[in-house]
Order: structure tokens, then C-alpha cells, then sequence
């Protein structure tokens, strides 16, 4: 399933790729249109006419939870597997993925490798394992990710069983991207929900699509919001794991003492000169400073309302 929203001239390509699947194995692709004003519905229908494969949802609810979710809910298989309108995957992606089920029976959700199309350096500030990337390469063994291990896939190549949807609910629409805006959190609160439930995902490396990076996301801008807006999804989110801990302002004491560290190594790397460590540590530090706003203006406001 593939959920877009006004990138027209990316899905095409992003089609394309998937029309040149090579498996026997009974599937279909559902293209969720989240509400398009550009040439979004007749490039799907053009796929349509020429591939029974696919399928032509429409969400006019904005946010990716909601897209996604439509298309659960429409879906036949037993098994869908998720990309982005931004994402090329290799002729073997649903192949692959089908021998990765059999292989891992008791799997809620599997994950693969999201690797950088082009080979453009990166800037000297900039290491590929940054997350505003949205990039994902953890190694070449396939291992567990659980509530003992906890190591969000992310959705730009990721498949969940039904099963698993139906224990830990759909994707949560408090926190997902909408338009334009980064740093969301819905497939980590998802796959948190799986976790809690006692379920774990496997990373699968041989499961491969391929992302160009866009530019902006090679300037320090980009990833400066995205740390922010990070921050302040995540502090909407419901983290089971921090339940008990003590807070000040609704904001548990080990962030307060976390956004401390980030500044001092931040000062460090600094004067060290380490472009890259410095950057990570700024990034850490906006992260914190969108939690720490968002949960102390949710606390406010909520005293407001009871008063």
C-alpha cells in the first residue's frame, strides 16, 4: 500500500517500480490519494487501465494515519506491506517480502532496508544514520525489535499482519504527519502498541527499496525542524514505558536532565570542532526543546480549562 499526497512527478516512478514486480504470488497495491489537488487521481487511474494489480482509494481526511488507514480497511490480504510515494523498490520487494513472512511465522510486523538512491555526497555536518533522512540501513543480519529491544521500522518499507492490527489498533492519527509537517511519530507508536502487547518485528535485510534524498533534506533547516517537530509529536504520544516517572509540568525529570547533556556536549563538540557530533547534539537538543514545550503548553492549557 502506498499513501500520496500532491507528488504527482515522485509517483509515477514510485508506480512504475511496482508494475515490475517479479513474483507468482496473488497480490494487489492500493494507491491511497490523500486528498490530491495536482494530477495525483489520473496518474493512479493510468496504472489502473494498464495493471489489475492496483486499486484507486480516496481519503479526504489530511494525515498520513488517516490514508493508511483507509487502506486497511479496504484491503483483502492477510498481510500489507507499506511505501512511500518517495520510494523505489527492487523488482524482488513483494517476493521478498512473502518468503520474509513464511520465514518469521510469529512476526507481528517486518522491516527492510530503505538505502540513499543517488550517490551524492553528503554534507560534512551530515552522517546517513540522521533520521530526518528517512533512511534505514541497520546491517546485514536480520535481528528482533521488541519491548526489550526497541528499534523503530519505519514505514517507508514495512509489513504488517493483520493479525497484529487487529491486538494493537490502527495508526495513531494524534500523531501523524499531515501535509507538510515532519518529525511524526505514527509508526513508532504503532509498532510501540505491538511491543506492549508482547509482539516484536524482525528487520529483514534483503527486503530493499531505495529513496533519493530531496534537498532540502540537505540543509541543516530541514533537520532542525524536523528535530522539533519530532520533540513535540512525541510528547503527544502515549509511551507506556514512562509510565511512573516522576515529572515537573507534566514533563518526566530524566528529559529535563537529557536536554542538560545535549547542551553541554553540544559546547564541547563546539570547541572541538567535530562539525558532525555537533550537529547530532544540536539536533538532541531541539528534540528536547520541543518535547519540553509542548507537554509544558499542554499542561497550561489543560489547568486553564479546569479552572
Amino acid at each position: 500500500m502506498l499513501s500520496t499526497y500532491n507528488r504527482g512527478p515522485l509517483l509515477g516512478k514510485a508506480l512504475e517500480k511496482l508494475v515490475a514486480q517479479r513474483t507468482a504470488i496473488e497480490y494487489e497495491i492500493l494507491v491511497v490519494d490523500n486528498n490530491s489537488t495536482d494530477q495525483t487521481r489520473q496518474i493512479v487511474h493510468s496504472f489502473v487501465e494498464r495493471d489489475s494489480h492496483f486499486r484507486y482509494v480516496f481519503e479526504g481526511r489530511q494525515g498520513l494515519s488517516y490514508a493508511r488507514n483507509a487502506g486497511i480497511e479496504t484491503a483483502r490480504a492477510e498481510a500489507i506491506a507499506f511505501t512511500d510515494d518517495d520510494v523505489e523498490a527492487t523488482p524482488d520487494w513483494i517476493q521478498t517480502i512473502h518468503e520474509a513472512l513464511l520465514r518469521y511465522p510469529a512476526a507481528d510486523f517486518i522491516g527492510g532496508r530503505v538505502l540513499p538512491q543517488n550517490g551524492d555526497p553528503l554534507p560534512a555536518w551530515a552522517r546517513p544514520t540522521l533520521a530526518p533522512f528517512a533512511l534505514q540501513d541497520l546491517g546485514d543480519q536480520p535481528f528482533q525489535v521488541s519491548k526489550e529491544r526497541r528499534r523503530v521500522l519505519i514505514g517507508a518499507c514495512l509489513v504488517v499482519r493483520r493479525s497484529a492490527l487487529d491486538k494493537a489498533g490502527l495508526f495513531s492519527t494524534k500523531t501523524q504527519r499531515v501535509k507538510d509537517s515532519v518529525g511524526s511519530t505514527e509508526d513508532g507508536d504503532w509498532e510501540n502498541k505491538v511491543w506492549e502487547y508482547g509482539g516484536y518485528g524482525v528487520y529483514v535485510p534483503e527486503i530493499v527499496c531505495y529513496a533519493e534524498l530531496p534537498k532540502d533534506r540537505l540543509a541543516k533547516s530541514y533537520h532542525r525542524r524536523w528535530h522539533l517537530g519530532h520533540g513535540k509529536f512525541n510528547a503527544k504520544a502515549e509511551r507506556p514505558d514512562w509510565h511512573g516517572a516522576r515529572r515537573l509540568l507534566d514533563v518526566p525529570l530524566f528529559m529535563y536532565r537529557q536536554a542538560v547533556e545535549a547542551a553541554m556536549q553540544l559546547t564541547r563538540f563546539r570547541l572541538a570542532r567535530n562539525e558532525a557530533e555537533a550537529f547530532e547534539r544540536e539536533c538532541d537538543l531541539l528534540f528536547y526543546i520541543g518535547f519540553i514545550k509542548e507537554r509544558w503548553r499542554a499542561h497550561l492549557l489543560g489547568r486553564a480549562e479546569r479552572g
